[in-house]
């Protein structure tokens, strides 16, 4: 019965559209020449875009790879620009910042959720994804998952 209600969500949430103005963007799951962090290390990285004109306070809000546990990671303390973007680097340390996620992105593909104080906001389920290129919304925020070229911090091409 678990296994099944399990499935179910992971069903519903490959389909899954934001509902907020706060959504995943784009992400990269085997980055080895792209975005750097101040170490010099090539993590792989998340991306959340902010679809309206008002910034957003994301404490209450998380992250996780995993939809059985949507609450893995708060990211409390970190705000998301008006129209803007904001990059969370998955590399498995916290101790690095507060813009480091406790876990890794599977090249091999996984699951995204973002989650608000109202509960999943978010989702995306990936496949294999291939070295610095890029999954990403077309257009930002809403729009349609697909490969594309890495533009951290800006608008998905």
């Amino acid at each position: 019965m678990a296994r099944t209600l399990l499935l179910l969500l992971l069903v519903t949430l490959a389909g899954c559209q934001a509902t907020g103005p706060a959504a995943l963007n784009e992400l990269v799951a085997s980055n080895t020449t792209g975005l750097t962090d101040t170490s010099g290390d090539t993590p792989d990285w998340v991306e959340l875009a902010n679809t309206s004109s008002s910034e957003v306070d994301l404490t209450g809000w998380f992250l996780s790879d995993d939809a059985g546990n949507p609450n893995r990671h708060a990211l409390d303390g970190l705000t998301l620009p008006a129209d803007g973007y904001l990059i969370l680097l998955a590399s498995g340390d916290t101790t690095l910042g507060g813009d480091h996620l406790p876990f890794k992105l599977s090249a091999e593909g996984e699951q995204l959720v973002l989650s608000s104080p109202d509960g999943i906001v978010d989702a995306v389920n990936y496949g294999p994804q291939e070295a610095d290129v890029a999954y990403a919304r077309l257009p930002d925020g809403d729009g349609e998952w697909a490969a594309a070229t890495p533009t951290p911090g800006a608008a998905n091409e």
